[in-house]
């Protein structure tokens, strides 16, 4: 199925895949990176949209405008970010996108436990960090080239955190990676990684089936 994402008539600031479906039984929600917008998720919206079962495909734009990449949007200022403030400012915008995903779950009709989370680089560390704040509020993340704001002391009980990362990404090394996920797990959580070899910062045909595998593998099991 060749999904298209246009403009939503109920969601304000969002695209929505079309066709829609006339029922949707899971809701996927596309995250875009820093500097990128609602469309650039068209990919992600065709590679995993029809993996799951009656999906409404929803992308939001990011909430205030990247200063300096024309066009672009960001969820997060990153204008003179350090570690040290790095998770204060992802703990400012998490309310705000935890409530438009619950008005999109009502929009919807789908819940918390059948809804996915998917989002490339700074929409994906968006996403693992929602699931530490707000556990089960998705039942799983897909985080490409995404990243905890630091080494988890908790972890999500009802939310399934998935990292997909190239091996040779220059912003967010494997073996932090590879930390994170053994800290999650050592924690409770379920968390796994896919790593593309030689791969940077971007997303490939090898993440984006191993994207489709770990969807398809939750909905089989």
């Amino acid at each position: 199925m060749m999904l298209s994402l246009t403009p939503s008539a109920a969601m304000p600031q969002t695209l929505q895949a079309t066709p829609p479906p006339d029922s949707p039984a899971t809701l996927l929600v596309l995250l875009h990176g820093w500097g990128a917008n609602a469309q650039d998720m068209q990919p992600l919206a065709q590679a995993l949209g029809p993996v799951l079962t009656q999906a409404l495909v929803l992308a939001p734009q990011g909430f205030e405008p990247a200063a300096s990449s024309p066009g672009g949007r960001q969820w997060f200022d990153v204008q003179g970010m350090t570690l040290a403030n790095r998770a204060q400012r992802v703990a400012q915008v998490l309310p705000r996108l935890a409530q438009w995903l619950r008005e999109a779950q009502q929009y919807s009709g789908v819940p918390p436990e059948r809804t996915v989370l998917a989002g490339f680089s700074q929409g994906g560390s968006l996403a693992v960090e929602l699931a530490l704040a707000c556990d089960g509020l998705a039942a799983r993340v897909l985080a490409f080239a995404g990243r905890c704001a630091s080494l988890p002391t908790h972890a999500p009980q009802r939310t399934a955190l998935h990292f997909l990362l190239g091996g040779a990404d220059p912003f967010l090394p494997a073996d932090h990676a590879l930390s994170t996920v053994q800290q999650l797990r050592a924690l409770g959580a379920e968390a796994t990684l896919d790593l593309s070899h030689g791969l940077g910062h971007a997303i490939d045909a090898v993440l984006l089936q191993k994207a489709q595998q770990r969807l398809t593998e939750a909905a089989t099991a």
